[in-house]
């Protein structure tokens, strides 16, 4: 049932997400992109930026991928792959392996030429998709423990020197991830990697840093240099870690890094932003490097931090389906009550109802008349006189009548009573005429069956009518009794006269006798059969009372755990702000169901179209009503005008619910912008962790995507104005579903990082003991 419930808010979630996004058309990337992925470790990382591209990105399908891989990686229609040597098995020389095997392995370069040339062409084919096609930006992506990356400069100026012939300026950057949460396998080694790799990466990105090698080969195997002249070999260089600059461990880090890196590749080139408003500052991607770079004395790298705060949409929907319950709940319990005389009627009780039910069982009266048929034993009157009628029919028929009663007369109707109460139970009939009747319901049926009931009260009345009905059987048997111990000889009867033969006396007794024990002993049998069945009808009442006992204690627990599930959705949505989730959209419920009451009628939920009046649980047990309950709140609630507010507006509608002036968890309007700019800053936090960071080496710039036109845009460029420390800045967006924050910082170096100063030992000590993790054969980097 939970997962009936989640499955519900899941897709209300993706369904509201698609209209309020659908067609805001605001993130598209002005010039082409080119992705560089290098390693098998880059994987995983490749399908996710990808698929983050796919679903924000207006023109990705103008993006191309191409993979740089030794042993794994993925096929998608824009991504091209090229194998890379394999590195030896021997971890001493694994990372140095790869590059050494690549500088002697020529038809490897051929193939690498051959793909890199098509990558360039692909990008140069679908021009007609970017705004700007002068410019081309590489986007190198790696993963700093992968013994690929010890090619990225080959890569990148291979890659980079096809582009540059078909486009005026070609750009690269880098993004570096940085895994230090580890499970503890073969962490000394990947961390001597990383370092490894940060030592290169700080040569590539000084400012006199060289290159030149003869990389280009052509399917002839004539052989062309390429060269890069005392400059960075990245525009940027991002590094990305699992951990916060506090030193935290992200959930789900590299994740989000990889949104990260869709996120950075879209701000870096994008159509150049216009100050909106006041306080606004658009990003330059020129003024960050420089600003970043201070003196220029150092090499310096960047990092990011990325928050997004969407409406707490799943939170809703479960607010708003503990709400109906609530209200649905709320009817069936003060539905109408079962009237006394209503009840009988309904549950066929009524002295009408259970006389043809009697009569329906019994037999024809006209059966006794066969008795007469039976064979007496020849006794005479005379002998018959002095003996009690008891003893007389005895004397008479040795057992033949009780015997002929019981097999043809009290044997067929008990059988008859069984089974009408086998096909009519007494639970199929309150289902029918009380749970299915949509003004009285399932809680009417619970409080009818139950011990105190309020109206009728359906075990008094069987109590009551078994206790009538047991009277009536000791009565008639006491009768019966009395009748058995009279003398025949004064019975009523007419013998005939002095000359009235024996036989014929006998005959007219006979026939008296039969009369009066068993039309007593058929009215007995009535009773006893309306006893039977109202004993029978009270343990079904007993029954169906735990029954339905049961299935009400389902709906109490679904109620608790409706309101469980939602609040801890609330709960879980603190960082999305989740504040008065609750009183709003609980006055919202209460608004819209009072309006469907007052056009529908107050107990619509009740007929069968809408929920049900309690009948389902019968039938599909708890589930059935969860699903019902959904496709209603689907259908009749989540489709209203509130449930279709954007972020900002649905944000201003809870900020500004009333409350009770004692009621200290609803938030005013500007403590709810503080609480949400305050979650924005805390998540966006830079993903690497610095040591001792000064002030005078740190740079920042910080982004919303989102509307700049809203007001809580507005109150965030506003906040702090005049004593900032950072730039910032709004990406107007016109999307509806939320907001988003990113945190830029650059200007530390690889001493800063705190991963390069932890593991550094373990690269030192690594070397010491004959691990190689350096280029080998270098042709001519400096």
């Amino acid at each position: 049932m939970r997962d009936l419930i989640n499955e519900f808010a899941t897709q209300y979630v993706e369904d509201l997400q698609r209209q309020l996004d659908s067609g805001y058309g605001q993130r598209s990337i002005q010039n082409p992109v080119l992705f560089l992925f290098v390693g098998d470790k880059c994987v995983e990382a490749l399908r996710a930026v990808c698929a983050s591209n796919e679903r924000d990105w207006q023109n990705s399908r103008g993006v191309l991928y191409v993979h740089a891989y030794q042993e794994q990686t993925w096929e998608h229609p824009q991504v091209l792959g090229c194998r890379l040597p394999k590195a030896d098995v021997d971890k001493k020389t694994m990372r140095s392996s790869v590059h050494e095997r690549f500088l002697q392995d020529e038809a490897g370069k051929v193939e690498l030429n051959k793909l890199m040339k098509l990558a360039s062409v692909r990008v140069a084919e679908m021009g007609k998709l970017f705004s700007a096609f002068q410019q081309v930006n590489i986007a190198v992506v790696t993963r700093a423990d992968d013994p690929a990356a010890i090619l990225l400069p080959e890569l990148t100026l291979l890659l980079k020197s096809y582009l540059n012939e078909l486009f005026k300026n070609v750009s690269a950057d880098l993004y570096v991830l940085l895994q230090e949460r580890n499970n503890g396998e073969a962490f000394g080694f990947s961390s001597a990697l990383s370092v490894s790799f940060l030592e290169e990466l700080n040569h590539y990105q000084s400012s006199d840093f060289r290159y030149r090698s003869r990389l280009l080969v052509t399917e002839d195997l004539v052989k062309l240099p390429v060269e890069h002249e005392r400059a960075p070999l990245f525009s940027i260089a991002y590094l990305l870690s699992d951990k916060t600059e506090q030193g935290l461990f992200i959930e789900g880090g590299m994740q989000e890094n990889y949104e990260l890196v869709s996120k950075l590749v879209l701000l870096n080139n994008k159509k150049a932003e216009h100050e909106f408003s006041e306080g606004n500052e658009g990003y330059s991607k020129l003024q960050f490097i420089r600003n970043m770079a201070g003196d220029g004395s150092a090499t310096r790298f960047a990092t990011a931090g990325l928050s997004k705060v969407k409406r707490p949409t799943h939170a809703i929907a479960l607010t708003v389906l503990a709400a109906v319950f609530d209200r649905y709940w709320e009817q069936l319990r003060e539905g109408e009550l079962v009237p006394k005389t209503k009840a009988r009627e309904k549950l066929g009780l009524s002295a009408h109802e259970l006389e043809r039910k009697m009569a329906a069982i019994l037999p024809d009266p006209h059966v006794l008349e066969e008795m007469s048929g039976l064979m007496t034993s020849g006794i005479s009157y005379g002998e018959l006189a002095g003996m009690t009628m008891r003893e007389a029919e005895l004397a008479l028929f040795d057992g033949s009548s009780q015997a002929f009663f019981e097999a043809n007369i009290a044997s067929g109707a008990k059988a008859r009573l069984e089974r009408m109460l086998a096909q009519e139970p007494l639970a199929d009939v309150i289902q029918d005429q009380i749970v299915a009747d949509e003004r009285f319901g399932l809680y009417a049926a619970y409080q009818l069956t139950a011990e105190l009931a309020n109206g009728a009260n359906l075990q008094d009345e069987l109590r009551t009518g078994i206790r009538e009905a047991a009277r009536q059987v000791e009565l008639i048997r006491a009768e019966l009794n009395e009748i058995y111990q009279q003398r025949v000889d004064r019975q009523d009867i007419r013998l005939g006269g002095f000359f009235t033969r024996d036989k014929e006396r006998v005959r007219t007794f006979t026939r008296h006798l039969l009369q009066v024990v068993y039309d007593k002993k058929l009215e007995l049998l009535e009773w006893e059969l309306l006893l039977a069945m109202l004993v029978d009808y009270e343990r079904q009442a007993e029954a169906i009372h735990r029954q339905i006992g049961e299935q009400v204690e389902q709906l109490e627990g679904l109620q608790r755990q409706l309101r469980e599930i939602a609040q801890a959705s609330v709960r879980e949505a603190t960082d999305y702000l989740g504040k008065n989730v609750d009183e709003y959209y609980e006055s919202v419920v209460r608004d819209t169901m009072r309006s469907l009451e007052a056009a529908k009628g107050s107990g619509f939920y009740m007929e069968q179209r809408y929920i049900g009046s309690g009948a389902l649980l019968f039938q599909n047990r708890i589930a059935g009503l969860v699903e019902r309950l959904c496709q209603f709140c689907r259908n009749e609630i989540l489709t209203r005008s509130p449930f279709a507010l954007s972020f900002e507006a649905e944000l201003l509608a809870r900020a500004n619910v009333g409350a009770a002036y004692d009621n200290r968890t609803v938030l005013t309007r500007d403590d709810l912008f503080l609480d949400l700019s305050q979650v924005l800053e805390q998540r966006a936090a830079v993903h690497i962790e610095v040591f001792h960071f000064l002030q005078k080496h740190r740079y920042e710039e910080k982004y919303l995507f989102a509307d700049i036109h809203n007001d809580f845009v507005q109150y965030v460029l506003r906040q702090d104005e005049g004593n900032r420390t950072y730039k910032q800045g709004c990406i107007h967006e016109e999307q509806k579903s939320g907001i988003e924050k990113m945190n830029l910082m650059g200007g530390f170096g690889v001493e800063d990082l705190m991963f390069y100063r932890n593991n550094k030992k373990y690269h030192s000590s690594y070397e010491e003991s004959g691990f190689v993790f350096g280029r080998v054969g270098e042709e001519g980097t400096s």
